[in-house]
């Protein structure tokens, strides 16, 4: 019982160290996993910030683009206005050279005598526009708008400088939709959409419209400075996504990290609760089965030290009869025992096709010479699934498959 019990403590302190070096290697195995979504985060992280980088650059270079375009639609607007001006003080000295020649030749005509005044009110006669006729000019109709400078084109509409409309800035240029009937300096024209002007004596410029293009070249170029500032404004986005993806991808890995190292030290707390249990059990069971092989010395020294007593008190030559007090000569035959009636037999349980809850299993089992049996068990919470073990000798139970066994220290296991 010694040996058997030094054997099982030999086994137990095998399979806890087995268990210690399985958590060992497990540990190293998660430590490593940890290191390995490390490296990747660090990684991912430098690439991330990598393509915050660029795409910082290249916000930086659409806002120096879209610097550099406002800066030349300044330029442009500034050019053009000075143009524009330029235009209007040559168109300004030309209508008063002509008005000036017009008076003289009026002034210096005969009576009677018919004068012909094209060329002093501006404006080609080609098939392009119709002439315009002038005349004296009255007084226009309170709340209707005067077109100054007029000249009717070929398509009947009016174009001149506007004054006094509340849709438009005294001096702007205009265009009118076409008129109905004939356009005459100092009269009301209505056109076909019902708006109403008074005409004014003379024609506009032939460069009349040039504001209105100097208007539509700056609304191109602050559409363009527009378009890039909105192009800037998208790149700043893109950049801040990115680095917001970064950081919740970070985090993530952090997170992912952590719960390994947690899983590692969680198994390892397993480990070392396991190695302690079987340790304990180890223990116990040596020390019950000192306690019994105690017992057992106890009871053969009082039987031994009752035989010496029986000896020392009987009288010399006397027949002593040393049955059951440790060996001697053979004992006076004892009385038959009374017939025992015979029980009745006891039905034998069939063999459990599974393992009772809280039973482990154990495998492609077999007995081994000392009464312990070696297979690999499952269900256990002290060892891996498919793990080899060797259990103590077996006290109770039928050693077949489908039965459940008890050791000498009072586990149990399913016969798989």
């Amino acid at each position: 019982a010694k040996r058997d019990a030094k054997a099982q403590a030999k086994r137990d302190a095998a399979e806890a160290a087995a268990a210690k070096r399985d958590a060992q290697v497990q540990a190293k195995k998660n430590a490593a996993e940890a290191a390995a979504a490390k490296r990747d985060a660090q990684a991912q992280a430098k690439n991330d910030a990598a393509e915050a980088a660029a795409a910082k650059a290249e916000a930086k270079r659409d806002a120096e683009e879209a610097r550099k375009q406002a800066q030349e639609q300044k330029k442009q607007e500034l050019a053009e206005k000075k143009k524009l001006q330029l235009e209007k003080a040559v168109n300004a000295r030309t209508t008063q050279q002509k008005k000036q020649q017009a008076e003289q030749a009026v002034s210096k005509a005969s009576r009677g005598v018919t004068i012909s005044l094209f060329g002093f009110g501006g404006g080609k006669s080609d098939s392009e526009d119709s002439p315009t006729v002038s005349t004296t000019s009255s007084a226009p109709p309170r709340g209707v708008p005067v077109i100054s400078k007029w000249k009717q084109t070929r398509d009947g509409s009016i174009t001149g400088v506007i004054s006094g409309s509340g849709a438009f800035s005294d001096g702007d240029p205009v265009t009118t939709s076409p008129i109905k009937g004939s356009a005459v300096g100092g009269t009301v024209v209505v056109t076909k959409s019902g708006s109403k002007y008074f005409l004014d004596g003379g024609n506009a410029p032939a460069k009349a419209n040039n504001g209105g293009a100097a208007k539509a070249a700056a609304n191109a170029r602050a559409d363009a400075a527009q378009a890039a500032r909105e192009k800037a404004a998208a790149a700043k986005q893109l950049v801040a996504e990115k680095a917001a993806r970064a950081k919740e991808d970070k985090q993530a890995k952090a997170a992912a990290a952590a719960v390994a190292k947690k899983l590692a030290a969680e198994e390892a707390k397993q480990a070392k609760e396991a190695k302690a249990a079987a340790a304990a059990a180890a223990k116990a069971e040596s020390a019950e089965k000192a306690k019994q092989n105690k017992q057992a010395q106890v009871k053969q020294t009082a039987k031994k030290q009752e035989a010496q007593a029986t000896v020392a008190k009987a009288k010399r030559g006397g027949t002593i009869s040393l049955f059951g007090l440790g060996g001697g000569d053979k004992a006076e035959p004892a009385p038959a025992p009374a017939p025992v009636p015979p029980k009745k037999q006891q039905k034998q349980s069939k063999p459990s096709a599974s393992a009772p809850n809280g039973v482990p299993t154990i495998s492609n089992w077999k007995l081994n010479g000392d009464g312990s049996i070696s297979g690999l068990i499952s269900g256990s919470p002290n060892f891996r699934a498919g793990e080899r073990i060797t259990t103590s000798q077996i006290a109770q139970g039928r050693l077949e498959s489908g039965a459940v066994v008890k050791t000498g220290s009072g586990s149990k296991y399913f016969l798989s």
